[in-house]
């Protein structure tokens, strides 16, 4: 990927943003699947496989991956992610394809590609994400299967949820991983940086914040004594399963080891295609 031209300036010769980086770690497999976006309408995943650091860039999507709103398999096979894209080719394209009316949804795929296995609607305004329950059981945060499924992928048992309840995605997602809560507060949507829902993995500290504005981010800190990361505008951090500390940062990817932190990639020099298609490339 290191071949490709470097992001261009803007017209008022100002480099554009980093990529914003995030990344699902499989509980029982080295791998790992990164949300790589920007510009902001526009992510591309990637597999990392950590046993032997070789990444594997997948499809670009244009519109919104949710990533908070996505799980990794326990063997990091499948990926079950929520979307969004309101452009009047994707509608068109799910009307011609579906015969419904569809904006949002859920889909299962096999990383780094998010061509679906398995697709429900979620444009109600409520319906969207899930969880594995296991490598080939999942749960979908959707009550009425029989509407909103629309690709049923074979070989898996789906579950729905009952009336209104939701599971938590992230919250499962980070259990499965070894991330422990070690704080829930009262209050959480709007309440910023005083009442962060926070998180614990080993030495390395996890705070989820919402903003006054609603603006979700995540904050990150080292609890072990002696050398410390850089953990200063990380994106997202976790530990693999031989204890490495992976880093996305500013749109590139780090390894930090033995107290020592070494560039994997920049993804920054990944761009997406243009003119790019209204959906799934």
């Amino acid at each position: 990927m290191n071949d490709q031209a470097q992001p261009s300036e803007d017209s008022a010769g100002t480099a554009p943003a980093p990529a914003r980086i995030w990344g699902l770690v499989a509980s029982e497999a080295d791998r790992v699947v990164l949300f790589r976006r920007g510009p902001s309408r526009w992510t591309r995943l990637y597999v990392w496989d950590a046993a032997t650091d070789v990444l594997t860039p997948g499809s670009w999507f244009r519109g919104r991956l949710y990533e908070w709103m996505c799980d990794l398999s326990p063997d990091g096979e499948h990926l079950l992610y929520t979307a969004r894209n309101e452009t009047p080719e994707q509608v068109s394209d799910a009307y011609s394809k579906f015969g419904v009316n569809m904006y949002s949804w859920t889909a299962l795929s096999v990383p780094p590609q998010v061509r679906a296995l398995g697709l429900w609607n979620a444009s109600d305004g409520w319906s969207g994400g899930g969880v594995f329950d296991g490598n080939r059981k999942i749960m979908v945060n959707h009550a009425d299967l029989k509407t909103q499924q629309l690709i049923h992928p074979k070989a898996f048992t789906v579950k729905s949820v009952e009336g209104k309840h939701r599971v938590d995605t992230v919250l499962i997602s980070l259990n499965r991983t070894r991330w422990r809560v070690t704080h829930k507060p009262e209050r959480w949507l709007g309440m910023g940086e005083a009442h962060p829902f926070t998180f614990q993995k080993r030495s390395l500290e996890l705070r989820f914040i919402s903003a006054h504005n609603y603006k979700r981010y995540v904050r990150y800190r080292w609890l072990a004594d002696g050398p410390a990361p850089d953990l200063e505008g990380v994106t997202w951090a976790d530990l693999d399963r031989r204890g490495r500390l992976l880093i996305a940062r500013a749109g590139r990817l780090f390894i930090w080891e033995d107290g020592q932190e070494a560039e994997l990639a920049n993804l920054n020099d990944d761009q997406p295609p243009r003119p790019g298609r209204a959906g799934v490339d």
